[in-house]
């Protein structure tokens, strides 16, 4: 069988409108009134304030993590393993206080980039391929499996990180 450009163009247009339609979409309305979202819920991060503080968060909590960068850095690119040193603030996303911070310990946080020994999976994947210098904000999601303990795992987090 010889294909050509137009049979091509139709198998894509087709594969495309049976993807919509399996997932609930469409050009058209399809006049029901009910919304079909991918996303369940969308949510604005927090404004940082001077001093890698936040405002208090509004609206309901993300039901996904998801992080920013608030400032590029100059530095070089961190990879999978290397050494990176962090301060951050953690704040609640229900109150807004803050709940977790570096300024706390002696010194600021070192973890390796990408591997999840002793700090969230999240955290430590979303500084691969960042600048050293960065400024990132991240949020972690209510009930995230590998939260710190000592956290509430109905509420969510967000995290204002400087990567040094």
């Amino acid at each position: 069988m010889k294909f050509t450009n137009k049979n091509v163009v139709t198998g894509i247009a087709l594969t495309a409108s049976l993807l919509l339609a399996a997932c609930g979409g469409s050009s058209g309305d399809s006049g029901s009134g009910a919304s079909n979202v991918i996303v369940s819920n969308d949510f604005a991060f927090p404004a940082v304030t001077d001093g890698a503080g936040i405002e208090k968060p509004t609206g309901s909590a993300p039901e996904f993590s998801a992080r920013r960068t608030i400032s590029k850095g100059a530095g070089s690119p961190i990879q999978y393993g290397d050494p990176v040193v962090l301060n951050y603030s953690m704040y609640s996303w229900s109150t807004g206080e803050l709940v977790d911070s570096t300024d706390t310990l002696d010194e600021p946080l070192t973890v390796r980039a990408g591997v999840t020994t002793g700090v969230p999976e999240y955290l430590s994947k979303s500084l691969l391929g960042r600048q050293i210098g960065d400024q990132l904000q991240l949020v972690f999601e209510p009930g995230m499996e590998d939260l710190p303990a000592y956290l509430d795992n109905s509420d969510a987090y967000v995290l204002v990180v400087s990567v040094l």
